[in-house]
């Protein structure tokens, strides 16, 4: 009678007072077994690592966030640029791409301080009076490379100058060398095509290089035939050397000017071969143009 007054003051029935006395009883005897404190740090580890799941799910979902404001970015940029692709030719764009390389190309090289040039280097040299002969393979010595060979020969020594292994255009003090591949290890052709039996040929500069560009000057000075111009004055030769990509290069002999073509890109240039009528009876020559 008791339990059920205390109860009824309470608000719990009969049935919810003697659940609340079983597991109070339960806890007593699990405290007396030392079992309690383990239940508490199981359920307190728990806990927490439910609230690191829970700080890593929002954080995963921030990163979510910020990654679909980049992507969306990226849309709205790749959208931007075809609605202005829509506006723009793609010939008119690339030729305004073009303009405007060309344009930072002249700048930068207007800006660029002049380093004196170095006297070990071709173009402090001059070229040695005993030139190749015309038609010839330059086979390698010394342990040089093919063009090391060359640009030794033509020192007249067996040490090359400093010069740029990588270019197909060599300044020396009085004369330029053009160092070309005709065909690939495999046969297959390059942009440099013989013409008209081997009196001229295609030749075309690099792919940074404009009309202001001062070696393309130099090149269009030495070779262009130019009213009032006094033949009997020689002008430093530009002289051609070509290959099959890989073999030691021919001696094509000294090139001039027939036609250049500034709207070309790359520059385009047809070179006249002074020295074809030699040239044409090379069998080394002709074994790697035929």
């Amino acid at each position: 009678e008791k339990r059920e007054e205390r109860s009824s003051q309470m608000g719990r029935s009969e049935y919810e007072e003697k659940r609340v006395e079983q597991i109070r009883k339960n806890r007593s005897r699990l405290l007396a077994l030392g079992v309690e404190s383990s239940s508490s740090r199981l359920a307190s580890s728990t806990q927490s690592s439910s609230s690191s799941s829970s700080r890593k799910k929002k954080k995963r979902e921030e990163n979510d966030v910020r990654k679909s404001a980049r992507l969306q970015r990226q849309l709205q940029l790749k959208k931007e640029e075809e609605e202005e692709e829509q506006h723009l030719p793609s010939l008119d764009r690339r030729l305004q791409v073009q303009k405007v390389e060309e344009e930072c190309f002249r700048r930068r090289k207007s800006r660029r301080m002049t380093t004196p040039t170095s006297p070990d280097s071709c173009k402090a040299m001059k070229l040695a009076p005993d030139l190749p002969e015309v038609g010839s393979k330059l086979w390698p010595e010394f342990g040089l490379g093919p063009k090391a060979y060359v640009m030794a020969r033509l020192r007249g020594s067996r040490q090359p100058p400093k010069f740029s292994k990588y270019s197909g255009i060599q300044e020396w003090a009085n004369a330029v060398a053009l160092f070309i591949n005709v065909t690939g290890k495999n046969g297959q052709l390059y942009q440099n095509i013989f013409m008209d039996n081997f009196e001229r040929m295609t030749w075309f500069a690099q792919k940074y290089h404009v009309e202001e560009t001062p070696v393309v000057q130099r090149l269009l000075r030495l070779t262009s035939k130019r009213e009032g111009d006094d033949s009997s004055r020689e002008r430093d030769p530009v002289l051609l050397f070509c290959r099959r990509e890989g073999e030691p290069y021919i001696f094509c002999g000294r090139t001039a000017l027939d036609h250049f073509d500034a709207e070309s890109r790359p520059l385009k240039f047809i070179w006249k071969l002074v020295d074809n009528e030699v040239l044409r009876s090379s069998k080394e020559f002709m074994d790697i143009v035929c």
